[in-house]
């Protein structure tokens, strides 16, 4: 299990950069998502520069107040990712996105555009938040009906296939697997750790999931690994059913 030490972390940014953020933005997708939102509002709270690429027709209510710089955009076309990443300097990328079940390929086609963009603009880190059962994960949790829940193979394969584009990008990559999701109302339990152990499968918040990404940031301990999420002291479903990540 891989726990780190926010304060030391946060600590050590300041020392390299004077007390101000390290230079270059991050670019944040999916940033109008329930994760991707708490994943802005930690970046801008270390005083981030922060560009966020959102469809037209987006919700962008949980970044009401936040300084972020919005590019108008769809994941699933290149030009739209190329445009995001066209005269501005990135040192990590942070993805949150999700996309509905029955949309096929849009792991596969994002992910390739973003390492394509991000290689030539010269990101530093790429932090992806995939799924756990991604590609051949999927045989380490026999007891989950994957082919019988409707698309649901074809998308888990479609993430396996993003997480081996980013890590054949030649950019240190990070990959943190969630599955069952809290309610994005639920307080982080105190118990939520990162592990390299990829037969875990158990809920999490988001607000952990978003202090893990914060966690990785700048964080070369967590260069080319794949973490999954444990917290064994949420159950599922939780008390008060909301919808899942």
């Amino acid at each position: 299990m891989t726990t780190f030490p926010r304060v030391l972390i946060i600590l050590s940014t300041l020392l390299l950069s004077g007390g101000q953020a390290l230079a270059d933005g991050i670019l944040v997708l999916g940033a109008t998502g329930q994760l991707g939102a708490r994943v802005v509002k930690l970046l801008i709270d270390q005083s981030e520069d922060v560009t966020v690429l959102v469809r037209a027709s987006s919700d962008r209510s949980r970044l009401d107040e936040l300084e972020v710089e919005y590019v108008i955009g769809d994941m699933m076309d290149e030009s739209s990712i190329n445009a995001a990443f066209k005269g501005r300097s990135y040192r990590a990328v942070i993805n949150t996105a999700r996309a509905p079940t029955e949309l096929q390929n849009f792991y596969r086609l994002s992910s390739t555009y973003i390492a394509n963009a991000a290689r030539m603009s010269g990101v530093k880190q790429i932090i992806h938040h995939g799924a756990v059962g991604a590609g051949s994960n999927m045989a380490l949790h026999p007891d989950v009906p994957w082919a019988r829940v409707p698309n649901l193979l074809p998308r888990m394969m479609d993430h396996g296939v993003a997480e081996e584009v980013f890590f054949s990008s030649g950019i240190p990559t990070t990959i943190i697997r969630n599955s069952r999701v809290w309610p994005d109302d639920t307080e982080p339990s105190g118990n939520a750790v990162m592990t390299e152990d990829r037969t875990v499968m158990t809920p999490i918040t988001r607000a952990d999931l978003a202090r893990f990404t914060m966690e990785c940031l700048d964080n070369d301990a967590c260069y080319g690994k794949v973490y999954h999420n444990q917290d064994d002291s949420l159950t599922w479903p939780p008390p008060s059913f909301g919808e899942g990540e």
